[in-house]
């Protein structure tokens, strides 16, 4: 798919722009799953500057994904033997055009250059859209889990894993 290029984020005026692409896209897509009140809290937890800024001191990259304009992003974490999936994201308007297989045939890439034989992601067990879609892409539910992440919410995941 011609025109799309991946954008690494580093820079805190990028940074800035994560947080509020990513503010949209989660008021957007996940409503019909969880709460706005939980929406506006995992927003601030995962993306506000600060959040974005320390995980990119842990090893995360994080990528704007272009086409004529920011239509997503990606964050991925490489570990010892597989390549943690954490966020794969479209704006509303660019959801089934097949930018997302684009996506992750860019993360498989990155697994790759790296080494890594594996990607693994989490997923809430209620976005069935999305289980369905990373199932068609191969990837196979390995483990239930709960995460406590504050403030009285907790994910209910499922993990997911991908051989390369």
């Amino acid at each position: 798919m011609s025109g799309i290029n991946y954008e690494l984020i580093n820079t805190e005026e990028q940074i800035k722009e994560l947080y509020n692409l990513a503010n949209i896209v989660w008021h957007e897509y996940f409503p019909c799953i969880i709460g706005k009140e939980q929406i506006d809290y995992m927003v601030e937890m995962f993306f506000s500057p600060k959040a974005v800024a320390k995980s990119i001191e842990e090893g995360y990259l994080f990528y704007f994904v272009n086409l004529n304009d920011r239509i997503g992003f990606i964050s991925v974490h490489p570990e010892e033997e597989r390549l943690f999936l954490s966020k794969l994201y479209l704006t509303n308007e660019n959801r089934g055009k097949g930018y997302a297989s684009h996506m992750m045939n860019f993360v498989k890439d990155l697994a790759k250059e790296k080494g890594l034989s594996k990607i693994y992601l989490t997923v809430n067990k209620h976005n069935t859209h999305t289980i369905d879609v990373y199932k068609h892409k191969g990837f196979v539910t390995v483990e239930s889990a709960q995460f406590d992440i504050g403030n009285g919410y907790i994910m209910d995941d499922y993990v997911m894993e991908l051989t390369l």
